[in-house]
């Protein structure tokens, strides 16, 4: 296996271990055995905790900005956008559950870090957002005041499916679907 391998091996496996017991809860020994290695061959590739858990963020950023290239603005329907979001959290709610436990450690580390990388993670969230909303809103100023409000429902609307499994995420996101073609069609008519 080449370093590289084992690198990524490493990585998502302090994903796993995140998700599933918390950065706070989790330890390098819990990663390691994840993996199915050392705890030392973990410090060879990473100093500490806080790195691995900078690289895993850094890992599923990727994987998601990787999943949108090459999908120009206005190719894709706001239904499809707004499909593809709701259904991560019924599908793949692990993603849910790391993006809350990052939100949280950067909350707590005022000024540092974590706080950075969530602001990054925000900022580019609201980017990714603004751009296809851009080709909808036509004003660009708009375009990122609504991604900002579109990141805040996502989030919340997701939380609320991952801690209520009876929670219906479709009918919210009916409505919203609707509230925002009367924001568009409001717009366009101005």
């Amino acid at each position: 296996m080449s370093k590289q391998d084992k690198r990524k091996l490493l990585i998502d496996a302090a994903y796993n271990v995140f998700v599933k017991k918390g950065y706070l809860n989790a330890s390098i020994k819990d990663i390691a055995n994840e993996a199915n290695i050392t705890t030392g061959l973990v410090h060879y590739y990473f100093k500490n905790k806080e790195e691995l858990l900078l690289s895993v963020q850094q890992e599923v950023q990727t994987y998601y900005q990787r999943k949108y290239d090459g999908h120009p603005g206005d190719s894709v329907s706001l239904e499809e956008v707004l499909h593809e979001i709701k259904t991560r959290a019924e599908r793949n709610p692990d993603w849910y559950r790391w993006r809350y436990e990052i939100y949280s450690l950067g909350i707590k580390d005022k000024g540092g870090h974590l706080e950075k990388q969530v602001e990054s993670i925000l900022k580019d969230g609201r980017k990714s957002l603004s751009e296809p909303m851009q080709h909808i809103v036509g004003n660009s100023q708009d375009a990122y005041a609504l991604s900002s409000i579109l990141l805040a429902c996502f989030d919340g609307l997701a939380l609320q499916k991952i801690v209520d499994d009876q929670f219906d995420i479709d009918q919210p996101y009916r409505l919203l679907t609707e509230l925002l073609e009367l924001y568009i069609n409001k717009s366009d008519s101005d």
